[in-house]
Order: C-alpha cells, then structure tokens, then sequence
C-alpha cells in the first residue's frame, strides 16, 4: 500500500506537469513548477506523508523566494549600467549584497523547516535535485533554440 500511494503521487505529479505543457495559455511559471514538482518528488521517492508535510513548506519558500527575486529584478531595472554615477554603482553593489545575504537566510531558515519535514539524507537530495532541475531545464531552454 506504502508502494502504491508513492506510485500514485508520482504518476499524479507528472499528469499535472503535462497537463501544463499541453495548455497553451497555462502560465510558463506554472508549468515550471509542475515540472520541479514531479522531478522533485521522483528524485527523492517521497512518500505521501513525507510529501504532504514537504509540498506546503516547500512552496511558502519558493514564493517568499520569488517575492526576494522580483523585488532585486524590480531595483535593477530602475538603474543602467551605461550610464550609472559611482552613487548609483554603489548603490547596486549593496543592493546586491543584501539580496544574497537575504537570499542565503531564506536558504537557512527554511531548510532548518524542511528538516521537520524530510529525513536528513533527503534533504540532502533536495539540494542536489534542485541543482539538477535547473541544469535540466537550461537544457531544454537551450535545443529549443
């Protein structure tokens, strides 16, 4: 029964990621997430209670994530390199220091959280899975063009 409910969320996972794919109109971000989802949950073999406790957490921290990434993306934009004064320049730089340092304390903080929710060892397979989720999806990016 363990088996089945496990083969099941990972059958459920990669429906939705293809289901998001075929949709046209479906949001490029949405789909993105539906597919970290189902490589995220293949390459640790959640279970469903591990997934279930996993899932919730593991969102608030993509969005409180993105929040960080789009706020940095929104003080960028105001500000161009070709003509930037040294108060501006400056300015960058700091923001971009506090954005990591923000950045590496959502890290802490919210893997500090997974631990509750996951076994040390697939904690440590979220690290490497989210690593190769990105080079995956560089991957595809890139024999697209």
């Amino acid at each position: 029964m363990k088996y089945l409910s496990k083969y099941i969320l990972i059958i459920c996972c990669i429906l939705l990621s293809f289901a998001a794919k075929a949709q046209p109109g479906a949001d490029k971000k949405e789909q993105i997430a539906s597919l970290r989802v189902a490589f995220i949950t293949k390459e640790l073999s959640l279970t469903s209670k591990e997934a279930q406790n996993f899932w919730p957490v593991y969102n608030e921290y993509q969005d409180k994530l993105d929040a960080l990434r789009t706020t940095r993306r929104k003080e960028n934009k105001k500000l161009l390199a070709e003509t930037l004064t040294d108060q501006e320049a400056e300015k960058f730089v700091d923001n971009e220091t506090d954005f990591r340092v923000n950045e590496a304390n959502l890290y802490k903080q919210y893997y500090n959280r997974f631990k509750q929710c996951l076994p040390i060892k697939k904690l440590a397979l979220l690290i490497k899975a989210e690593e190769d989720f990105k080079r995956e999806l560089l991957k595809q990016l890139k024999d697209k063009n």
